[in-house]
């Protein structure tokens, strides 16, 4: 029994592990210089996007902002002319009711006038008639020689003549000028009457500028709001924001954010892989198309900035991508077919200079090009040179 207690402790010694020695470097894995391909990858986020889209937005409003009344759910699809928002026109309506109002005591008004006008004109005219009609009557009378009634019969009928010319011209004079003021008044009256038929008509127009109308059929995207999220209904809005989008799903695009910490490490024209979250198995091949120039807020409230990049889907199945789906993008800011490649855990910084640490410890000076999470292009060693973690 004792000799079977004494084999049972010798296997067990035997296979303990052995004590490391001070100084030396507990390995993971064969650590060595080798040759092969690079690529340095920058990871994005991002959704799809349209190249072009129909924008609805809040119209030009006397109160300058404006409350969503309805909406239509993010992502439908709807036909030319269906509805895909409702603005508050609660104002507009009442200016309708009054306007109405407005309208019709102008129309009452400008009738009036001109039956005024009509009667004040025939009267003027009467007048007119009647001092003509006493004018002949005078030329009548007055029509003798000289010499058959006394002088001052005479006179006093060439001076009753001159009266009722005289007479005659103040009434023309009367009317005439009574005929420019009907004129005038009426005018005034026709204008008030199309200011109120214009104010009629704008206030219903914006009535239906408040109700959004799909323009054509496609797909509809909710604007979002300022605070980071989708427009929700009870939102209040400026005039001029983009309440919905119907997006043009014949030009796609992918619309992705680098951090303004990134600056410089994405270039136009940089290939890139996408994977959408709808599709995790689908990997599209992509290019980058543009940098925005500026990096702008996430939103207003955030202290993040971030550069909008635009990137091109070079193979892109239409019936498949969606604006708003959200996308992971993988950008190759860098790639080597053929470079020598050290482990990241095996380079160290030693006064500022790079080294690798060779098998036994000592080091050794390099020249370090680009660096992924695994490894980093290096000159300065061979291939197939042992190395160590860097302590």
């Amino acid at each position: 029994m004792r000799v079977a207690v004494c084999i049972l402790i010798a296997a067990l010694g035997c296979g303990r592990t052995r004590a490391r020695v001070p100084g030396e470097m507990t390995r993971t894995g064969d650590l060595t210089a080798h040759k092969g391909p690079f690529e340095r990858r920058l990871l994005l986020t991002g959704e799809i996007d349209a190249v072009s889209a129909a924008e609805l937005r809040v119209p030009r409003l006397p109160m300058g902002r404006v409350t969503v009344r309805w909406l239509i759910d993010d992502g439908a699809t709807v036909q030319a002319g269906d509805k895909l928002a409702e603005l508050d026109n609660a104002n507009f309506v009442a200016k309708v009711r009054d306007g109405a109002l407005k309208v019709s005591q102008s129309e009452t008004e400008l009738k009036r006038q001109q039956w005024q006008n009509e009667l004040d004109a025939n009267d003027r005219q009467l007048e007119v008639e009647r001092r003509k009609t006493a004018l002949r009557r005078a030329e009548i009378d007055a029509d003798v020689p000289p010499g058959i009634l006394p002088q001052r019969d005479y006179l006093l009928k060439q001076m009753a003549v001159r009266k009722a010319r005289a007479d005659l011209e103040k009434a023309e004079d009367t009317r005439d000028s009574q005929q420019r003021t009907a004129a005038l008044d009426l005018s005034v009256k026709r204008i008030a009457l199309e200011k109120d038929r214009r104010e009629l008509e704008m206030a219903q127009q914006m009535i239906d500028d408040l109700t959004l109308k799909a323009p054509a059929a496609g797909t509809v995207i909710v604007g979002d709001h300022w605070e980071g999220r989708k427009l929700q209904v009870a939102d209040e809005i400026p005039i001029g924001f983009n309440v919905v989008r119907m997006p043009d799903l014949r030009q796609i695009r992918v619309k992705a954010w680098l951090s303004d910490v990134d600056d410089g490490k994405v270039a136009v024209d940089q290939p890139a892989e996408i994977v959408l979250d709808a599709y995790p198995d689908q990997v599209l091949k992509g290019k980058v198309l543009e940098i925005a120039a500026v990096a702008r807020e996430a939103s207003e409230r955030s202290l993040r900035r971030n550069f909008q990049v635009n990137l091109a889907v070079e193979v892109a199945e239409a019936e498949h991508l969606r604006p708003g789906m959200s996308a992971r993008i993988e950008v190759v800011a860098e790639h080597r077919s053929d470079a020598v490649l050290v482990p990241r855990e095996a380079v160290a910084q030693d006064e500022g200079k790079a080294t690798v640490v060779l098998a036994g410890g000592a080091r050794r000076g390099v020249t370090l090009g680009p660096c992924n999470a695994a490894a980093c292009v290096a000159e300065g060693v061979a291939p197939g040179t042992r190395l160590e973690r860097a302590p």
